[in-house]
């Protein structure tokens, strides 16, 4: 299949990416980020897309052809000092994820997705991504915008591209395997998904606003981690025993419960910017948070998906 061919393609240059960055520069916070974007841009994404396309239009077909050139370009671009330059070699990866936006547009209208929460959560991630693909292009041109840090705004990007693309597609992918004898089970799915699909937004201006709020911040964590983490609680009890598939039944376990541990380090991180005392920072969060997030839930999440389809 084309999608994992580029997803293998993707992988070998996060590989290269590491090697130049390590090689290149002392990492920190900011490459931890950088690293888990490499790594959603040329691995989950490509995967995650073929895992919530609807129909294999010519405009899907064009997402396949400009993602390999967008995604190098974006690469090159993170290797580079931030200016003009980096910010022009972003903006392809902005105009793809662009046109993932439209893509889930046309067939949220084309297939009435608002009917089915599982379709409607699908095709909001789907619209959502090209947030994250701005919040890059802006990090990259390196101007104040509104006297935010630099990392909350690459922070804002990453969110909107594992919280708002990966992690909604994701729940609502699984929405397909509740069976027609689990009526409570929808039910409280519904609720759930309601949340979820404001959830990206409310996080976002958290971050945003974080540091001038902290308790907006908090608040909009607890929106959003609750949730995700009952959605969890709810998969694991009641939808991935539907799964037939050994394999895709174990990669399910392990993504909820690496969610559950990423998710308990959001709450941690928000709790303590209106305590007294700071429990975690922001670099202990994004190797933490963002690690077992990238590589324990979205990984095996994806994996679980994808063999559960293929059957």
């Amino acid at each position: 299949m084309i999608e994992k061919k580029r997803s293998l393609f993707g992988f070998i240059i996060f590989i290269v990416f590491i090697v130049l960055q390590m090689s290149l520069t002392s990492i920190h916070t900011e490459q931890y980020v950088q690293l888990l974007l490499v790594f959603a841009y040329g691995t989950l994404i490509p995967l995650m897309l073929a895992l919530a396309k609807t129909e294999h239009t010519n405009l899907y077909r064009t997402l396949l052809n400009i993602h390999p050139i967008s995604f190098v370009l974006a690469c090159i671009s993170f290797l580079l000092e931030r200016g003009y330059l980096s910010f022009i070699l972003s903006l392809p990866w902005f105009g793809f994820t662009a046109f993932i936006t439209i893509y889930g547009l046309v067939s949220l209208f084309k297939t009435k997705a608002w009917k089915s929460m599982q379709e409607l959560l699908i095709h909001a991630g789907m619209i959502y991504i090209v947030i994250g693909g701005g919040w890059l292009s802006l990090h990259r041109l390196n101007i104040d915008i509104l006297h935010f840090q630099d990392i909350l705004i690459l922070l804002t990007s990453i969110h909107f591209h594992y919280a708002a693309f990966i992690t909604i597609i994701s729940f609502g992918l699984i929405g397909r395997l509740i069976r027609s004898k689990q009526p409570l089970v929808r039910r409280v799915y519904n609720a759930l998904g309601g949340f979820l699909l404001v959830g990206p937004i409310f996080v976002a201006i958290g971050i945003t606003l974080s540091p001038v709020s902290p308790l907006i911040e908090f608040l909009s964590v607890i929106e959003f981690v609750v949730p995700i983490a009952l959605f969890a609680l709810l998969s694991l009890v009641f939808i991935v025993p539907n799964v037939k598939i050994p394999k895709a039944k174990v990669f399910f376990i392990i993504a909820f419960f690496s969610l559950f541990i990423s998710m308990s380090f959001a709450f941690l991180y928000g709790y303590g910017h209106i305590s007294d005392r700071s429990i975690l920072d922001i670099p202990l969060m994004v190797f933490v948070h963002g690690f077992v997030n990238s590589f324990g839930f979205s990984l095996f999440m994806i994996l679980g998906l994808w063999h559960e389809k293929m059957t």
